[in-house]
């Protein structure tokens, strides 16, 4: 995270715990909103996410004094949605990316983006959809028009495949392995040279232990979830089953 991104967030804890108010981020990363926990505790503040759902990968973080927890609708996040011509043309997150751009939003300033069944499905901070609205009128060779909806509709599950594997134990090591189908020596290799995130965080431990929930991400080879653990094997191996993200 820059300097100056802490610098706002610790800010923001520690109004929130020495003057008891609430103090709003821009949308975080996965990684930054655990920096953001961390900041709130070295500061004696509570803080809450939310991105406009459930599982909403990322979140506005809020700063705020014991006894005055936000409820979702506190939250400066607005739901955007907008119908797309999939017949006729493609969308990716690179082409809406680009657009937010050119119209001088900066990343923190919207959330999660999903495109599915031929409608966009845009999170952004209030003070920014106005904008996105009025301007935001194409992306790549797709038009849109963004309205704000009142409520969030019902989010798609994401896509991908589940499998099933054997662990020796729940080493990251040996996790890794298994869900990338490498070998334990190719795993730790990964690992060690920073090719490795654990939870959104960059892990160079070996022996760091994944619990069940825990996303892992290898460079180059997405993502992928690990969704449960199913007990012990006849021969004391751990069974798992995860998810992998297309």
């Amino acid at each position: 995270m820059a300097e100056d991104e802490t610098l706002a967030l610790e800010s923001a804890a520690r109004l929130a715990a020495q003057k008891g108010l609430r103090r709003f981020s821009r949308f975080l990363d996965p990684a930054q909103a655990v920096e953001a926990q961390r900041i709130a505790r070295s500061c004696g503040a509570e803080v809450a996410l939310w991105g406009g759902y459930e599982r909403a990968e990322r979140a506005v973080a809020c700063f705020y004094p014991a006894g005055d927890e936000p409820q979702s609708e506190d939250f400066p996040v607005v739901c955007l949605s907008s119908a797309y011509p999939a017949r006729f043309c493609s969308l990716s997150h690179r082409d809406l990316l680009g657009a937010f751009m050119a119209l001088g939003l900066t990343r923190s300033c919207v959330g999660d983006m999903i495109i599915k069944d031929e409608r966009v499905l845009l999170f952004a901070l209030r003070e920014t959809a106005p904008l996105i609205e009025r301007e935001l009128t194409s992306a790549g060779r797709a038009t849109l028009r963004f309205t704000a909806l009142c409520e969030t509709p019902p989010i798609p599950e994401p896509e991908g495949d589940t499998f099933s594997a054997v662990v020796s134990s729940l080493r990251l090591d040996a996790v890794l392995a298994a869900a990338y189908r490498l070998s334990r020596a190719e795993a730790a290799e990964r690992i060690r040279a920073g090719l490795v995130k654990l939870d959104h965080l960059p892990c160079e431990r070996v022996d760091a232990q994944v619990a069940e929930g825990a996303l892992l991400s290898l460079r180059g080879s997405g993502r992928v979830r690990l969704t449960q653990l199913r007990g012990m094997t006849k021969k004391q191996r751990i069974g798992v089953t995860f998810f992998r993200y297309e």
